[in-house]
């Protein structure tokens, strides 16, 4: 065993100032660049609307740039505000849950490919198919006529905050459990909620049916979580739940945004304003599997 007197012999001081300033470099450069997302999303909205114009897709003159460039600009400053108050709220959470968990590479991957690899498949899906698939459902044709804004991407933040949840908690239990019922649990209860505004607008059996579905399968899932991970025994006297309060303290935070995340982009109406919910669930939907995937790579 090492002697406290060679613990701070000046090589290995040297070595971990070197890894601390490396480490407070690392931090500040993150933060950083989550902090020049949304700048750029406030600074787009400062050009002139012509300019913004050339970044939009047009589903009738659709330009290859603007599958990618259409996420930045939004309709009106309310629609900015909403995407930046999600934004700044999911990603600096998932940055602290990642940091916590030990999964700072898997944070960074995420972060990137929520960026740059989701939108033009984003743009894309809703490019070939979401009128259809919307007319086939709902019997109506919404007539979406261009793509627009950073919901969607907001969406995929929550679906990373979503699998970050569920690995920390996974850790806490240290259980070797699937993620998915944790993932379910915290999507179904988001959607849950938003279904419940559907009463605002229609009462009948197929909409009591709409909230009454979601709930029932939640309550499958914590049943299905407390015999994978055994929380119960967990949140006993010198169970695995105990005596971390900061953990925990994430793990509710990060829970209760994951729903408030899920719930505000899927509530009702479903179609106001040109926004589409239904790219919303799939930006969600993506952004899960996106970064369960990445956890799953390396982890392996």
């Amino acid at each position: 065993m090492e002697r406290l007197a060679d613990a701070y012999t000046p090589e290995k001081t040297e070595q971990r100032g070197v890894i601390s300033r490396f480490s407070l470099k690392g931090y500040t450069f993150d933060l950083f660049v989550i902090a020049t997302v949304a700048v750029l999303l406030f600074l787009v909205t400062k050009t002139r609307p012509a300019f913004q114009n050339q970044l939009v897709l047009f589903y009738d003159d659709p330009s290859l740039h603007a599958f990618y460039t259409t996420h930045f600009v939004h309709n009106s400053p309310a629609h900015l505000h909403n995407n930046l108050t999600s934004y700044l709220v999911v990603v600096p959470l998932t940055y602290l849950i990642s940091l916590r968990a030990g999964r700072y590479c898997e944070f960074r991957l995420g972060f990137l490919a929520v960026l740059f690899v989701l939108p033009p498949i984003l743009s894309l899906v809703s490019y070939l198919g979401l009128d259809l698939v919307i007319q086939t459902i709902f019997g109506f044709n919404p007539d979406v006529q261009s793509s627009r804004g950073f919901s969607a991407l907001a969406g995929a933040f929550v679906g990373m905050l979503t699998v970050a949840v569920a690995d920390l908690f996974r850790q806490l239990a240290d259980q070797e459990a699937s993620l998915w019922p944790v993932i379910g649990l915290m999507v179904t209860y988001g959607a849950a909620v938003a279904f419940w505004g559907v009463f605002e607008y229609l009462v009948s059996p197929l909409t009591v049916l709409l909230v009454l579905l979601p709930i029932a399968y939640a309550v499958w899932l914590v049943r299905k979580i407390e015999m994978q991970y055994e929380v119960v025994d967990g949140i006993r006297a010198g169970g695995c739940l105990r005596g971390k309060p900061l953990t925990l303290g994430l793990l509710v935070v990060g829970f209760f945004v994951a729903v408030w995340g899920t719930q505000g982009l899927l509530a009702f109406p479903w179609f106001e304003g040109g926004t589409n919910t239904l790219s919303h669930l799939i930006g969600v939907t993506g952004g899960i599997g996106l970064n369960h995937g990445i956890h799953r790579s390396i982890r392996k």
